[in-house]
């Protein structure tokens, strides 16, 4: 390792662990960002309610209750009352979805925390010409002040006529 500063090489040494657990955190995540089982984007909740009905044994009892998905489509929610044989089948579905979403946003966290650590890595490892050993000479050029001419063709070569 090339870096000198003994609390640069501490802090070094931290970033490179940090990224290492981030990177150990992806192989975990990408199973259910890779299956190809069918998801169903919601929620399975039990909805109780009354009836309405004057006689029923709602109105002073346990209320009626009703399996449904509820799902927002275009900032409204949806409810869809689900029949009894498929909820099972609906509830994996809906876990595989909120899994999917899961992976995905934590995905995004690390992805987001790994480039800033490795621009803090890079920072730490960069130097500039002119603290290389023996290139007292070497000279900044600043990107505003370039030229914009291409280079002059040295004499004698290119074509003749």
């Amino acid at each position: 390792m090339n870096i000198q500063n003994k609390r640069d090489r501490e802090k070094f040494a931290r970033l490179r662990q940090s990224l290492l657990r981030l990177a150990e955190e992806i192989p975990r995540l990408v199973p259910s960002l890779l299956s190809d089982k069918p998801v169903i984007r919601g929620s399975v909740y039990e909805l109780k309610r009354k009836c309405g009905k004057p006689g029923c044994k709602c109105n002073k009892g346990p209320l009626h209750g009703r399996m449904v998905l509820s799902a927002s489509e275009g900032g409204r929610t949806q409810l869809q009352v689900i029949p009894s044989g498929l909820l099972v089948d609906i509830r994996i579905k809906v876990r595989r979805y909120q899994a999917l979403r899961r992976s995905r946003a934590r995905a995004g966290e690390i992805h987001k925390k790994m480039l800033h650590i490795m621009d803090q890595i890079e920072a730490l490892r960069r130097e500039d010409m002119s603290s290389e050993k023996g290139s007292g000479t070497a000279k900044r050029i600043d990107p505003k002040k370039r030229s914009k001419k291409a280079p002059k063709k040295a004499e004698g070569k290119g074509k003749q006529s």
